[in-house]
């Protein structure tokens, strides 16, 4: 199953996304919306309240799994469904570290016209790689998330 930049491909027990994109922000910004697409639809989702998310990492992928962390504590305690993404990728010279300053854009979690599709445990490393694909000019993640 695909969603324009995200693909939901099969595995047999969490779900394996693959995420297209121009540049490393398209792709994180894709990664928000796949994430939230596992466990609600998001067609359906308001954009009527703006959420600061800031994360970090020592590498891309650490900078990945936080940024989805990140997301997903969001919906779990504040109970926040976002559909929308914006970031902006920083990596500091003198440590390079990675971080984001971004937002994302949603609306309470109402019961009534938001469907828990399916029950996320958590994000894993397992199988986390961010890739340059030359041909295409794009970047390509991947993550598996266990259900």
């Amino acid at each position: 199953m695909s969603h324009g930049n995200v693909e939901y491909l099969d595995h047999m027990t969490d779900a394996y996304l693959r995420i297209r994109g121009r540049n490393l922000e398209e792709v994180f910004e894709h990664a928000g919306r796949g994430l939230v697409g596992i466990m609600y639809d998001i067609k359906e989702v308001k954009t009527n309240k703006q959420v600061l998310i800031t994360a970090e990492g020592i590498e891309l992928e650490n900078l990945l799994f936080d940024w989805l962390d990140k997301i997903m504590l969001i919906m779990l305690i504040d109970r926040i469904i976002m559909s929308d993404f914006k970031v902006k990728i920083i990596r500091d010279d003198k440590s390079g570290q990675y971080k984001i300053h971004g937002y994302g854009e949603g609306e309470q979690i109402n019961p009534q016209r938001h469907e828990l599709k399916v029950e996320i445990k958590g994000i894993t490393y397992h199988e986390m790689k961010i890739l340059k694909n030359e041909e295409k000019d794009e970047i390509i993640a991947e993550y598996i998330v266990d259900l």
